[in-house]
């Protein structure tokens, strides 16, 4: 987890750190503003617990509004439902043993221009786990939650249109609930096709 939130970080700073190097004319704003809706399919994958290295078909819709805070960066809030996948545990076929992780999102999302056609994105919130699966232990139990955790991801697109874009993402997804010993940290890969109002 803490190689995630250093990855994500460091993305951070290089969006802070890209405007200088792709300084663009103001007379030309390319940041979007206004009402949206997402749309994403890809591929979940866990990497702890009995579940680890096991993925499954993942997607999600998110909806929100972007304000243009400078001609090639706007800010969004955004609200979604994720679909996490059910996944195998390591040597079992049995469907019983499935883990299943979905559940809300409320976040933000700061989008960068770097020409009129391409973007660089990061996102983060708060992600309402609902789950069920193996403890990680050695006399593991099937358990099901739901918890308040989080989501932070970052992505890179392009617009089709001023209506239009489509986008590769990487998000991860705090699907923990300690108290139980349930693991499904998700780590998704998703493409996904945005309609601006």
């Amino acid at each position: 987890m803490k190689k995630t939130l250093f990855a994500v970080a460091l993305a951070a700073v290089g969006f802070a750190a890209v405007p200088a190097a792709f300084a663009q004319n103001a007379s030309t704003p390319t940041a979007q503003q206004g009402w949206y809706a997402d749309a994403e399919v890809g591929y979940g994958q866990i990497n702890k617990g009995p579940y680890d290295s096991n993925g499954d078909a993942i997607g999600g819709l998110k909806g929100g509004y972007r304000f243009a805070i400078n001609p090639a960066m706007s800010v969004g809030v955004e609200a979604g439902y994720e679909y996490l996948g059910r996944i195998d545990a390591r040597d079992s076929n049995q469907s019983s043993l499935r883990s299943k992780l979905y559940g809300p999102t409320l976040g933000a999302n700061l989008r960068y221009n770097f020409t009129p056609d391409w973007y660089g994105e990061v996102r983060a919130g708060a992600f309402y786990a609902q789950g069920q699966g193996l403890t990680d232990s050695v006399n593991s139990s099937y358990q099901r939650f739901d918890r308040t955790r989080y989501y932070a991801g970052v992505g890179v697109g392009y617009n089709i249109s001023q209506n239009w874009s489509v986008g590769v993402n990487y998000n991860y997804y705090d699907g923990s609930a300690r108290n139980h010993g349930v693991q499904l940290q998700t780590n998704a890969y998703t493409a996904s096709v945005e309609y601006r109002f």
